[in-house]
């Protein structure tokens, strides 16, 4: 969910180009209901937009409890909550997951729901789904070369000063614990930038440029910076009851039209209160 504040007046059109959307990808949304003024869906264009005016854009409200970022004929593009697992692991058979909810949401519409990325249980963010196999199997296959960034931010124990780059071997081991090796492994690279601190804890803008498991969480941790909430990697200080990582963005060229496609989430706003202090 994408949340903006007008500050004079304008066409929303307009308005929302100028904060990085196309213009094709507004009158879409529109199409789709998925911009609100006010809670008050956008359902014709042209359209104008004053000052203080609050638009919202993805689909508010829905009888699944699905935070919906973007819909269309190919793609679906979902915010998922913290303490919900993508997809099941295989244990129990009832346990509820984001693939479950979003697979009864589409079969309901007709469509099919097929799983692209995942992100861990803990984590909050951006979740894709293709609704037909095809295009799932396109993503997949070129996913490294698909995909332009994976943005996330992150809440770390600890006063970081300066942007920085982690370029190593990650190994899961029997225990399904990962760590650093310098024996084997696959490479992982996360960059991270350095949004704001209060000496307690900093807020890092993270882009990663590969996709392994629990990465950005041990990559941190090994810094002796783990994200507040992160148990399993050694955090201390759950001070917001929840894993302080959330994947807001992602940036890939749909392999259909080749075009450039942007997702965006807007940032829990929880993760704020431990800079107010």
């Amino acid at each position: 969910m994408q949340k903006y504040k007008v500050l004079k007046e304008d066409n929303i059109i307009s308005y929302l180009t100028n904060q990085g959307l196309g213009k094709n990808k507004v009158k879409t949304l529109v199409k789709l209901g998925n911009i609100y003024i006010n809670d008050k869906v956008v359902n014709k264009l042209p359209c104008l937009v004053y000052p203080n005016d609050i638009i919202i854009i993805g689909n508010k409200i829905n009888d699944y409890n699905l935070d919906i970022i973007y819909e269309d004929n190919n793609y679906l593009v979902v915010n998922k909550k913290c303490g919900l697992l993508t997809i099941s692991t295989g244990k129990e058979n009832n346990e509820e997951t984001l693939y479950k909810i979003v697979r009864k949401y589409l079969n309901d519409k007709k469509e099919y729901a097929f799983i692209v990325n995942r992100i861990d249980k803990e984590t909050s963010g951006l979740v894709i789904f293709a609704k037909n196999d095809k295009l799932k199997s396109l993503l997949q296959d070129n996913w490294n070369e698909i995909v332009k960034a994976r943005k996330y931010i992150a809440i770390v124990s600890g006063y970081i000063a300066n942007d920085g780059k982690i370029d190593n071997y990650l190994y899961e081991d029997k225990l399904t614990f990962v760590h650093s090796t310098t024996l084997g492994g696959k490479r992982a690279i996360t960059n991270y930038h350095v949004i704001k601190t209060n000496k307690k804890y900093t807020l890092l803008d993270i882009n990663i440029e590969t996709g392994r498991k629990n990465q950005i969480r041990v990559h941190m941790s090994e810094m002796n910076h783990p994200i507040v909430g992160d148990k399993k990697y050694y955090s201390k200080d759950n001070s917001l009851n929840r894993l302080c990582l959330h994947h807001y963005e992602i940036s890939l060229i749909d392999p259909i039209s080749k075009r450039l496609l942007t997702f965006k989430s807007a940032i829990p706003d929880i993760f704020n209160s431990l800079f107010e202090r």
